[in-house]
């Protein structure tokens, strides 16, 4: 069922998807602009930050909600290097898949999950899509 978030998300969406299928390998490995990061890390935080708000999510429908303090720069900064080195074609598919995931779980809340998931807000945010254009501006301007 969509709501009001699936026309954006899904904008983004397909953003990611012809962006990551396009990427070479070589242009997945190169640097981000200077951030320590590589195209195909970018792509590997967008999994991340997706697979996260799906787990919770999910928890959150199973009625096992509570607070989901986190470090983000912390957690942003120790998976670096571990997402800079995933291998593109891995990289490339989990960013795709992980969006597409949490897309359909967003689009199946029903309007009464959705009002509380909208009310209580956090951890969960329900509208993916300003995450994946800032982080897909910059994959584009990093292989232009």
């Amino acid at each position: 069922m969509a709501n009001l978030y699936s026309t954006r998300n899904k904008a983004e969406l397909d953003h990611l998807r012809k962006l990551a299928r396009g990427l070479t390998g070589q242009q997945v490995a190169s640097p981000a602009g200077g951030t320590g990061w590589t195209a195909g890390g970018i792509l590997g935080h967008l999994a991340f930050w997706d697979q996260r708000a799906l787990v919770l999510l999910r928890r959150w429908k199973a009625g096992n909600t509570g607070p989901s303090a986190i470090d983000i720069d912390a957690i942003n900064d120790a998976m670096r290097p571990i997402l800079n080195a995933l291998a593109p074609q891995t990289v490339v598919q989990l960013a795709i898949a992980s969006a597409e995931e949490i897309d359909k779980e967003i689009d199946a809340l029903d309007a009464g999950m959705l009002a509380k998931v909208e009310a209580e807000g956090k951890p969960v945010r329900l509208d993916r899509a300003p995450h994946r254009l800032h982080h897909l501006e910059q994959i584009e301007k990093a292989i232009s």
